[in-house]
């Protein structure tokens, strides 16, 4: 199995009459040949969950994850309506876009919501408030779920992200990088993400777990990036499915 943790279901999507359109995101996924996507809601203040949740329905190959935004009114509630009534498989934190710590005990409640619904949690990772450290110390709270820390840590803080997974097993590193392609070089066509490699070296391919973040990069340009980092067979396959299908209980 192949799948993609990160997608954007977002207005770039939207079809002639307005409404979210699945079938053009899958088409960039199918591209990738991947079977599966775990998809997300526009990034925004006030995400609707409701709106994804109707516009993926009864789509198999569509995995929901609801933004919560844990300052917001009742952000264990929306947890609890994502997973009964909107069928979502996980919650995605994005400190950077609502401004809080990602560690702060406000978060505590939300993510054992999560756990409590059988949620996977993915969280936006960078500097200040989603420092990977905070990262680790949310993982700590909740050991059995799956954690998938968005971006590695980058743009700075890999070195962080990779202590942070190795002290908590349940966190895996998500391959959302190539928005940081200049690190490399200038095309994102063409760039080798040694610090990639670096990460798969010291955690081992067991933690890291592909995404795209689409429609930012299509999945393929991703994939074909980590492909000239000649990881192996055996390495690639976990990465660009098999923990996915682990994490996700999809094998």
């Amino acid at each position: 199995m192949r799948g993609d943790f990160e997608a954007y279901l977002n207005d770039s999507f939207r079809d002639e009459n307005g409404k979210l359109d699945l079938d053009q995101l899958l088409a960039l996924e199918d591209e990738a040949n991947m079977d599966v996507a775990v998809i997300m809601p526009n990034t925004q203040p006030e995400p609707n969950n409701q709106e994804l949740g109707e516009a993926i329905k009864d789509n198999p190959r569509a995995l929901g994850c609801a933004l919560i935004h844990p300052t917001e009114a009742n952000p264990v509630g929306q947890v609890h309506k994502a997973a009964t009534e909107w069928g979502m498989k996980g919650i995605k934190l994005m400190p950077a876009v609502h401004k809080y710590n990602v560690d702060d005990e406000i978060v505590k409640p939300v993510v054992e919501a999560a756990r409590d619904n059988g949620l996977i949690v993915s969280i936006h990772s960078g500097p200040a408030n989603c420092h990977p450290t905070r990262i680790g110390n949310v993982a700590s709270w909740i050991p059995e779920t799956p954690v998938i820390m968005d971006h590695m840590g980058f743009p700075d803080a890999l070195d962080a992200g990779i202590e942070a997974a190795k002290a908590n097993k349940n966190i895996s590193l998500g391959t959302t990088i190539l928005r940081f392609h200049r690190r490399w070089g200038t095309d994102p066509d063409q760039v080798v993400p040694t610090e990639v490699k670096k990460a798969v070296d010291e955690l081992g391919p067991e933690q890291i777990v592909f995404g795209s973040n689409t429609p930012e990069y299509r999945p393929i340009q991703v994939i074909n990036a980590i492909r000239r980092l000649e990881l192996g067979d055996d390495a690639e396959a976990l990465i660009f499915g098999d923990n996915l299908a682990r994490i996700y209980g999809l094998a």
